[in-house]
């Protein structure tokens, strides 16, 4: 394998020096994912362990006041605040693992960059901008070249945004919602970006042999780009993107909704009904409260 610091020779040396880089690029990302789904589960047990204790210590409280200290009291806060602290620490483990996985892609994209760069310098490789010009130069309109594909009938240019759990331009609102929610406990998300396929890439381009192809897709990028902006409500006790799997709650006031399954430990849909800890625990309190009623 080449030196870091030695310059490549030709595109072609340089393409399989940066091929060569990132073979073992997946197994590194494959295992760094595996390392926090590892502390996503155990965070989501500490979590459970602490609302377990939280909950006992409030039914203490409630049973003989709060004047009143009870002899186990002290051993339940200490359960707590150690059990909180674990899962703090947990978070900045899964942070440090995410920074390592952003580092590892950004040290290729610098090197890759700065081997175009050399082979530019050296005149092996036209620059990227003047290529860009030429080809605008040469070119029709892009609206008319996409017209060109599939005679005529090609993709508009939409692209399916990424399918979210709960969508806030829902024009029957919250209740609504909610029953599309509890139809399908859960569901994969798509990455945003999909383009139609309905359109043969090779007769388009026998169509059409003005069609800019570089121009064609920059569009398609900007376009899809800009469909990642609805991509940006947080969900779950992590408190991020949707992804993956995802499974609804059915507590009428659960202020997250959306859980990704390895945040509550789930690996394939729940039967029935399924609660978040935190709603759990809501139900108990509000049956318990029922009794001391009738009491």
């Amino acid at each position: 394998m080449s030196s870091i610091n030695e310059r490549p020779q030709d595109p072609s040396s340089a393409l399989e020096q940066a091929t060569q880089d990132v073979a073992n690029l997946k197994s590194e990302f494959h295992h760094i994912m595996d390392e926090m789904q590892v502390a996503d589960k155990t965070l989501v047990s500490s979590r459970e362990q602490y609302l377990r204790e939280d909950y006992v210590l409030h039914k203490l409280v409630k049973q003989h006041g709060s004047l009143t200290k009870d002899p186990k009291e002290g051993s339940i806060t200490e359960t707590v605040e150690k059990e909180m602290k674990r899962c703090g620490d947990l978070q900045q483990q899964k942070c440090i693992l995410a920074n390592t996985a952003l580092y590892l892609v950004t040290k290729h994209l610098s090197k890759i960059k700065a081997n175009i760069e050399s082979l530019e310098e050296d005149g092996l490789l036209a620059p990227l901008d003047d290529e860009l010009s030429d080809k605008k130069a040469g070119s029709v309109d892009l609206g008319a070249g996409i017209a060109g594909l599939g005679n005529g009938t090609a993709g508009s240019g939409s692209s399916s945004g990424r399918k979210r759990p709960a969508s806030s331009s829902s024009a029957n609102g919250k209740g609504q919602k909610r029953k599309q929610q509890k139809k399908e406990r859960s569901r994969s998300h798509q990455r945003a970006g999909t383009v139609s396929r309905d359109v043969s890439p090779n007769a388009g381009i026998g169509r059409d042999p003005t069609f800019d192809a570089l121009a064609y897709n920059d569009d398609l990028f900007k376009m899809n780009q800009g469909g990642e902006e609805d991509d940006k409500q947080l969900y779950c006790f992590c408190q991020r993107v949707s992804y993956g799997e995802m499974v609804a709650c059915d507590g009428p006031n659960c202020k997250y909704e959306w859980f990704h399954y390895s945040c509550v430990n789930l690996t394939e849909p729940p039967k029935g009904q399924w609660y978040c800890p935190e709603c759990r625990l809501e139900i108990a309190n509000q049956k318990l409260n029922k009794k001391k009623k009738k009491q």
